[in-house]
């Protein structure tokens, strides 16, 4: 006895329950990870500084690492 779920499943192109299931687990779990990712990178943003300052800022830090 089909359900609505069931047509609805079908005009969207799954032939089955589980294939629909199984695709919006997927999509669910490439958005959790696609958040993470982002959180990460939120992080990594850096406000106000130039990329000559980014410059110096590497050359001094590899100033004093070859003096250790």
């Amino acid at each position: 006895m089909p359900t609505q779920l069931d047509s609805r499943i079908h005009i969207s192109g799954y032939k089955t329950r589980n294939e629909w299931f199984k695709a919006e687990v997927r999509e669910f779990v490439k958005e959790v990870d696609k958040r993470k990712m982002l959180k990460k990178l939120e992080k990594l943003t850096i406000e106000d500084i130039t990329a000559d300052e980014f410059v110096q800022m590497v050359k001094d830090w590899r100033k004093g690492k070859g003096s250790n």
